[in-house]
């Protein structure tokens, strides 16, 4: 059994002492100081009451097994019946070698379905956040390990994707998140050769803009802006545990933005911005030695610094032992945040299931809220991304597995009261 996509080891792989892998969570053109930012992690713009989580269909790529093995990671949209959901589907072989390829999904207001990745491609590609700007501009980001471990550059113009030529890091790439504050001025955030990576789109190429690395392996899981010279990119770094990292571009260079840690292990995996002033962060820390269990993780930029903030964890039930993962983040004003993410408490002797968290910040404090209630009862569950329409509607997407058919794609939204 598949019980874990690539995208669900690395975010997990992030936790160490668990298995993780990729996400992140979840990109707006910027015309003036009046229009949001849109980010392949989350888009930000005021918003009415809601509370509703609805799981919508979405389709899967059958492989060749019969298996499903799919999963989306980062979801953006421009409006309400033009939304773009992105992953990877696994697995599919030549010769002796198992591949993934990408994943990508279009919503036009009434369904989901399955739009043809570029046929030039690079083998074992997955998407891992996305972008959209209008109906004709939309950009996905993600990496293809085979056969040079590269990162991969997606773009849609209206009619099709087509891959985008990007700057080689040598023995490794991968980008995990994506802003477009215009269609001139794109910015993409990962790794590439143990290092921080940052690429940066000026309308006709995209280059390497020098940013901070700290030690050891260096990771940026995430970006978000609110204008040119207002952005924030988050993620991790092993020196030798794993480190929460922050660092902020003023428009003309990159400094540290890390807060003060006092945990054993910790990673920051999403950011969204309000303001210049209101940026938040949402991720993971492990308390102490003593206690390496995974627990959520939120802190609040205030224009100079970020600040911890407290945040809830699913209690766990008597003798279990229990870990709760934020991985992606939406602010759609000062009092009113979403975090989404996962969720596991395992038995003393063994495994457990994982399940989708949601929690909000209500201004004053952060709470756990109620998903969908099959999401509830479901063996496996997560999300890996959410973003915001400028509607205000919410759509959150990841994976989900049904024992009868393998690990499916995940795609929640959130409708007002």
């Amino acid at each position: 059994m598949r019980a874990v996509t690539k995208v669900f080891l690395r975010v997990y792989w992030a936790c160490a002492t668990i298995v993780l892998a990729s996400c992140s969570s979840g990109s707006q053109i910027v015309p003036s100081q009046a229009a949001p930012v849109r980010s392949g992690v989350a888009n930000e713009t005021p918003l009415a009451r809601m509370s509703t989580w609805s799981v919508i269909d979405s389709p899967d790529v059958l492989p060749p097994d019969g298996f499903y093995d799919d999963t989306l990671s980062g979801v953006s949209g421009d409006s309400l019946k033009d939304v773009w959901a992105v992953g990877n589907v696994c697995c599919y072989t030549h010769g002796s070698q198992e591949y993934t390829h990408s994943l990508i999904e279009h919503w036009n207001g009434s369904v989901w379905s399955i739009v043809p990745f570029p046929k030039d491609e690079p083998a074992d590609s997955s998407l891992r956040a996305v972008a959209a700007i209008s109906s004709n501009d939309a950009w996905a980001v993600g990496n293809a390990p085979y056969p040079n471990n590269q990162a991969v550059i997606e773009h849609w113009n209206g009619k099709k994707w087509s891959v985008v030529s990007s700057p080689y890091v040598y023995n490794n790439a991968e980008l995990l998140s994506i802003v477009a504050i215009s269609r001139n001025n794109v910015w993409a955030a990962g790794e590439g050769n143990f290092a921080a990576l940052l690429e940066h789109w000026n309308g006709k190429k995209w280059s390497f803009v020098p940013g901070l690395t700290m030690g050891g392996l260096t990771i940026l899981n995430s970006i978000a802006a609110t204008g040119p010279n207002d952005i924030m990119a988050v993620g991790t770094f092993s020196s030798p545990n794993l480190n929460f990292f922050a660092e902020h571009w003023d428009g003309s260079s990159w400094t540290d933005a890390t807060p003060f840690n006092s945990f054993f292990q910790s990673d920051f995996a999403s950011v969204t911005a309000v303001s210049a002033h209101h940026y938040w962060t949402v991720g993971w820390e492990e308390p102490n030695q003593s206690n390496q269990v995974p627990q959520t993780l939120t802190e609040h930029w205030n224009g100079s610094e970020f600040n911890f903030v407290r945040s809830p964890n699913k209690e766990p039930k008597s003798g279990y032992l229990l870990y709760n993962v934020l991985v992606g983040v939406v602010a759609q004003s000062p009092s009113d945040v979403w975090a989404v993410g996962g969720w596991t408490d395992y038995a003393g002797s063994g495994s457990g299931n994982t399940l989708s968290l949601f929690e909000r910040w209500n201004g004053k404090a952060w709470r756990v809220e109620p998903g969908p209630p099959s999401l509830e009862s479901n063996n496996i569950n997560q999300l890996l991304g959410i973003a915001k329409l400028r509607s205000g509607v919410l759509w959150a997407v990841g994976n989900q597995f049904v024992p009868s058919s393998g690990t499916e794609t995940l795609t929640v939204r959130a409708t007002h009261n």
